[in-house]
């Protein structure tokens, strides 16, 4: 067995043995730890919150701050969740016939014991983590909108169901973004379906790349986009994604079949939860009624849903 392999059930053996009544303590309190951070994580949470609890218990048990998840399949690897710098040195794996799960880790600054309270974090883990790595496929072909890549909306109001309970009770704050392409059938009637394909992943990708791995992306309808800001701080940091998503997607273009430069601007509509309701399908009808909120005013625009029709917040 290597210094990787051993875990504190190990040391605690060896420690019985020797009576280090201290460090028995120690070692108890901290499987009583991992063992509540077990039994959190088996309570059906969803994907995103999984990584999110992963990498808060890390900090908060090992001080780690720097985590990346990736899976790997057909010599592909995808980002899973990733929270701080790429200085992760240590690697965790988890592999069967046709795909592994990497999990890097910073952990020079831990000593010996911390080091074996890892190890046995994951070795407790390892059951939970894989079950979630192998399901991923599974997830992918039915939760998956297949052109842009981003959740359908059958999966969204799925996973609805486990987090907004989840939400209420951890007293987190979710905000709804809902993205209108500006004028998006011109884009079809002018060049083609295949065109507005194109356009269409063009603007999936920018939105996914503009949030957090733990928020959610969702193609809603034709030309709209729903983005879930998970435990977002307030109502202002809000305003400050949603009107970078609005910048960077004003911005980007595709060459055209009459080699222009084709750009197209979007409208938002934001919604707070729980703060407009406790009803998640209410805060996306609110998120839809600025929306539309929105477009009156014309096009790139961001409205902020308000229960009277006066101080709507707009940026343009």
């Amino acid at each position: 067995m290597n210094d990787n392999e051993v875990t504190l059930l190990d040391r605690l053996n060896e420690m019985i043995d020797s009576i280090h009544p201290e460090e028995v303590k120690k070692i108890v309190t901290t499987l009583s730890k991992i063992s509540k951070l077990k039994y959190t994580l088996e309570k059906n949470l969803s994907k995103n919150m999984l990584y999110e609890k992963v990498s808060q218990s890390l900090y908060d048990e090992f001080k780690i701050t720097n985590l990346k998840i990736t899976h790997n399949k057909d010599n592909n690897e995808m980002i899973l969740f990733k929270n701080g710098d790429d200085n992760a040195l240590f690697n965790y794996s988890y592999k069967n016939k046709v795909s592994s799960i990497s999990i890097y880790l910073d952990v020079k600054h831990l000593d010996e014991y911390r080091t074996l309270s890892l190890n046995t974090y994951f070795k407790e883990l390892n059951h939970l983590l894989y079950i979630q790595f192998v399901l991923l496929d599974v997830e992918k072909s039915s939760a998956i909108d297949s052109l842009t890549e981003l959740q359908n909306r059958i999966s969204f109001n799925t996973e609805m169901k486990t987090l907004v309970p989840l939400a209420l009770r951890e007293k987190m704050n979710f905000a709804v973004l809902l993205i209108n392409i500006d004028r998006f059938r011109a884009v079809n009637d002018e060049h083609g379906d295949e065109f507005g394909d194109k356009f269409l992943k063009l603007y999936a990708n920018i939105i996914k790349n503009s949030i957090r791995t733990s928020d959610i992306a969702v193609r809603f309808a034709g030309g709209e986009f729903l983005v879930l800001l998970i435990n977002v701080e307030n109502e202002e940091k809000t305003m400050e994604i949603a009107d970078k998503i609005r910048e960077k997607l004003s911005q980007a273009y595709l060459v055209s079949p009459n080699d222009d430069k084709f750009k197209k601007t979007v409208c938002i509509g934001i919604s707070m939860f729980p703060e407009d309701s406790k009803d998640i399908n209410d805060v996306i009808k609110y998120s839809e009624m600025a929306l539309s909120d929105a477009r009156d005013k014309g096009r790139n625009s961001i409205v902020r849903y308000e229960n009277n029709t006066l101080g709507k917040i707009e940026f343009f």
